[in-house]
């Protein structure tokens, strides 16, 4: 019996090819067309009452209106903020568990832990940036130097130390870059968190902190400490009379603490474009937008490619000075 064997012209494979496409697109297009079907998980990676996770509460909250569905905030703190990510890099990818992205957690982390579980560029779909704000150099009110001029001279002559909120920490890393472009004999001292290096500051144990303005705040307005420069790539406008660290000493010095939303790799494409309307929304919001303002926090809005790219940039700079500083969690 002569069996005949069908072979596939090119017209053929052509063909085949676009009913394919179209078989996927239209998947897409009713993943997103469905979603969200019930609530919404953002999962934030550190203790709940920290500024990371207030300005997820209230972006979450914003957020809902947009989406039609609850918004579920959901604490998993652990190791610098890598164990809740882990569990959203393993998640389901159809747009239901998001993960609020950091600094920390996916800037700063690929660089610090050597085996680390997951990729910021390959485990997640990026949705968007939610706001950033720029670290702030801090000394007590008294301390002696005003300008970082004189601070790095005044370190040249007497002991002068710095509190961040442990080793790898933001905190930490920006002041290992500051003494790096600045060339101040400075001392690193580590504690269990922001507040309480903030506290023995303002109490003569150590002589700066490098902190956020959410953190910093109450100690500026009642008088008791003290902005020598900010780490943005410009000035601030809550505090324009204060240069940048990239003024006085050049180079690229550029350091933010911000926030973002991800969702686990695989997320169809139309379900991560209409996550992403829902957020610049929401940043449009003008409760939200005064409530993010209040905190020191500027609001920018971003395609999940800008924030992917945003992304790469933030992960290379940090791993970068990582390997040149010799950083460890030791």
């Amino acid at each position: 019996m002569n069996k005949r064997v069908l072979r596939a012209t090119p017209m053929r494979r052509a063909c085949l090819a676009t009913l394919a496409t179209l078989a996927l697109a239209g998947t897409t297009s009713a993943a997103a067309a469905e979603f969200p079907a019930g609530p919404v998980t953002i999962v934030v990676p550190f203790p709940p009452g920290g500024p990371t996770d207030t300005t997820a509460r209230l972006v979450g909250k914003t957020l809902a209106k947009q989406l039609g569905q609850p918004v579920v905030i959901e604490n998993r703190a652990g190791a610098g903020g890598t164990v809740g990510s882990t569990s959203v890099a393993r998640a389901k990818p159809d747009g239901h568990t998001l993960l609020w992205a950091s600094t920390s957690s996916l800037g700063v982390a690929p660089g610090l832990y050597r085996n680390l579980a997951y990729s910021p560029m390959e485990s997640f779909a990026h949705v968007g940036l939610v706001a950033r704000s720029p670290i702030l150099l801090v000394v007590r009110n008294a301390f002696p130097a005003n300008t970082l001029q004189e601070l790095v001279a005044y370190a040249a002559k007497n002991k002068v130390s710095y509190g961040s909120a442990g080793n790898g920490s933001i905190n930490h890393l920006t002041g290992e870059w500051f003494k790096e472009v600045s060339g101040a004999n400075i001392l690193h001292v580590p504690y269990k968190g922001g507040a309480p290096a903030l506290a023995d500051m303002i109490g003569g144990q150590i002589d700066m902190t490098l902190e956020t303005i959410t953190v910093v705040r109450p100690y500026l307005e009642s008088g008791r400490a003290k902005v020598l420069a900010t780490g943005g790539a410009t000035r601030s406008a809550d505090m324009p009379q204060v240069p940048t660290v990239r003024e006085v000493f050049g180079g690229d010095f550029e350091s933010y603490s911000w926030t973002g939303l991800v969702a686990p790799a695989g997320t169809p494409p139309a379900v991560v474009q209409k996550l992403n309307a829902a957020l610049r929304a929401a940043q449009d919001d003008p409760e939200l937008m005064s409530q993010m303002k209040a905190g020191g926090q500027d609001v920018i809005k971003t395609t999940p490619d800008e924030f992917r790219s945003f992304l790469a940039n933030d992960t290379k700079r940090w791993a970068e000075l990582i390997k040149r500083t010799n950083t460890t969690l030791d």
